[in-house]
This record gives structure tokens, C-alpha cells and sequence, in this order.
């Protein structure tokens, strides 16, 4: 399973059905995408992939079929479906906020950096904007720590629902694994984005001096970023360079985790509409 970014099989039986077959095959497309090694393309990937999953979960919602199945299953099920909506909803809101708040902490350096390359000035303001970084890294990574445990909360196929109707059982299994898939890789992005939690402390003579760093240790760009702050001396150029790398990185998230919010009210949307009937 080294390739895989599901490490770990549900304990569930298989009990596949027709009217399910759609959704399990788009299911295991993104079982099989590769997060192991937390790079920002493969992480992209994985939430381009869940938004095609929950476009055909949609879709999967609204046929007569699955409703007049789900309409026979007890509320426990449909309440599990509605709670874990919720909270995926929650996580995947604050996480584009932090990716936006990011994304203005790392603009706000580039203009800095520019300025003090340019003018021979702006040393204050990099100082100013060096800190404010650090700072919101540690308040993110304590927030992140949250999220990651609001995510194992989530129940996403730990139990195994028994009935005779195998249509029934195909549903919620599927309906359980999409929850279990959406988890697993929303806890990629949210490491991602925390990165290792390290000593980072802000050392702006460091990053001032023209010396190259040593951030062979880092595991991904926000870490290389990280390593900057807390490492032994870097140039202007490093920073420069890291800043952007970090920029073209997580700039695409902001769209994946927008679009994955809005598909998932659409699902809540489906699932009230169903209880409703």
C-alpha cells in the first residue's frame, strides 16, 4: 500500500451491487492517488478527485432508486451522513481561510522582499512581515491540530450495516466509504499545510545575509519556507525564490476546497430532502 493514499482497508465485507457500481469505481480512483510523500500536486489531485466523487454521490442521491432505499434505513445511518456533512463542511471552510491567509502572509513577503532588493530599503517592513508569518504559522498549526482531530471523529465505515436487502447494504457502504475517502484526504492537505512542528523562530538577520541555507531536512514547500525562519543563515535570493515556490504550490487550493464546500451542501441538501420525504 506504499502508493496508495488509503493506508488502511475498511473493515468492511465487499458487497457490491449495480446501482452502486458508478460510485465505487470513482471511489477507488482516489484511493489510488499518491499522498504519501504530501507533495502539493498529488494533494491536488486527491481534492480534484473527491469533487468528481461527490458530483456523481449528487447525482447517486437523487435517483429514485437510492432514495426510496435510504428512505427504509433507520435514522441512526442518515444522522451519521448528516453529522459527518457538517463537520466536513467545518474543516474544509476554515482550511481554505488558512490557505487564503497563507496566500496573503507569502504575497505580503514577496512585495517586501522586492522592495528591500530594489530600493536598498524596506528592512522593517520584511521584519514586520517575517514576524507576522511566524506567528500566524504557530496559531495555524495549533488550529490545525483541531481539525486533524475533528477528522477521527468522523465515522466513515466503522461499523458494518447487516440486512438482507444487499441494494441497502451496497448503499451505505458506499455512502460511508465516500465519508472515509473525503477524510483521508483532507487529513493529507491539513499535514501538509502544517507541515513537521519545529522551533520556528523568526531570525531576520538570517534571511538578510547571502549565504545558502542547508533545507535538505524539509518535506515540502511550506517546510523549505519554515526552514528559512528557524535555519542558519540565507540570502534575500532564498527567500525569494522559496516564497514563490510556496505561492505556485498552494495557490490552486483555494479552488479545489471552495468547490468541494459547495458540493458538499449539495450533498447535505440531498440527504435533508430525502428525510424530509
Amino acid at each position: 500500500m506504499a502508493n496508495m493514499i488509503i493506508t488502511k482497508q475498511l473493515s468492511l465485507p465487499s458487497r457490491s451491487h449495480p446501482s452502486t457500481s458508478g460510485i465505487e469505481e470513482a471511489i477507488n480512483k482516489v484511493k489510488t492517488i499518491n499522498t504519501t510523500k504530501s507533495s502539493s500536486e498529488s494533494i491536488l489531485t486527491g481534492l480534484a478527485g473527491l469533487e468528481e466523487l461527490y458530483d456523481l454521490k449528487d447525482e447517486f442521491l437523487k435517483m429514485c432508486s437510492t432514495q426510496r432505499v435510504m428512505s427504509s434505513v433507520g435514522s441512526y445511518f442518515m444522522e451519521e451522513m448528516l453529522d459527518g456533512s457538517l463537520r466536513l463542511m467545518d474543516i474544509c471552510s476554515v482550511s481554505r481561510d488558512f490557505v487564503v491567509e497563507t496566500l496573503e502572509h507569502v504575497r505580503d513577503l514577496q512585495s517586501c522582499v522586492r522592495r528591500k532588493k530594489v530600493a536598498g530599503g524596506g528592512g522593517d517592513q520584511l521584519e514586520v512581515a517575517v514576524s507576522g508569518y511566524v506567528k500566524f504559522r504557530k496559531s495555524m498549526r495549533k488550529e490545525t491540530k483541531k481539525l486533524l482531530g475533528s477528522l477521527k471523529s468522523i465515522d466513515g465505515g466503522s461499523s458494518f450495516y447487516d440486512h438482507d436487502d444487499e441494494q441497502l447494504v451496497a448503499v451505505i457502504d458506499a455512502m460511508r466509504q465516500v465519508v472515509y475517502v473525503s477524510v483521508v484526504v483532507l487529513k493529507s492537505f491539513l499535514e501538509f499545510l502544517s507541515g513537521r512542528q519545529s522551533n520556528i523562530k523568526r531570525k531576520l538577520a538570517s534571511v538578510l545575509k547571502r549565504k545558502k541555507c542547508n533545507l535538505e531536512d524539509a518535506k515540502n514547500e511550506l517546510e523549505t519556507l519554515d526552514s528559512l525562519f528557524c535555519g542558519d543563515l540565507c540570502s534575500r535570493v532564498d527567500l525569494q525564490e522559496k516564497l514563490e515556490e510556496v505561492e505556485m504550490s498552494i495557490d490552486g487550493f483555494e479552488k479545489n476546497l471552495e468547490g468541494l464546500f459547495r458540493r458538499l451542501i449539495r450533498t447535505r441538501t440531498s440527504l435533508l430532502n430525502i428525510i424530509s420525504h
